[in-house]
């Protein structure tokens, strides 16, 4: 995870005191593992809201994933995708589940569609 520390700090995340979050509630609900790196995030950093290069970035912390979850609707689990996040206006950022532990971090309008989804 170092490459990845280092890259945090590139693009101004800002530490927080590690904590071990317990990632079971929101994976039970989605149906699928988050990733580990996105876990690390979510353990040793601060919620991110700000522009990297030429884009904003939102990421959302772990008590807003929670709290997001009663807002899905059961068949909208079938997308195998949960919104982490948004490009700070009208588009959603995601991870998309796909198998064997292969991710796909994705934007769309409404993140729930798979056909709205593009790979970022």
């Amino acid at each position: 995870m170092e490459a990845l520390e280092i890259l945090f700090e590139k693009c101004g995340f800002i530490k927080k005191g590690r904590v071990s979050n317990d990632f079971k509630t929101i994976e039970d609900f989605i149906g699928f593992s988050l990733p580990a790196d996105y876990k690390f995030y979510l353990d040793n950093y601060e919620p991110f809201d700000d522009i990297i290069g030429e884009q904003w970035l939102v990421l959302d912390d772990i008590d807003l994933l929670l709290a997001s979850k009663d807002l899905y609707f059961p068949e909208q689990r079938t997308a195998n995708t949960i919104q982490i996040g948004s490009n700070g206006a009208s588009e959603a950022i995601g991870i998309r589940y796909l198998c064997n532990n292969i991710y796909q971090i994705v934007a769309a309008q409404y993140i729930m569609d798979i056909d709205d989804h593009i790979e970022i």
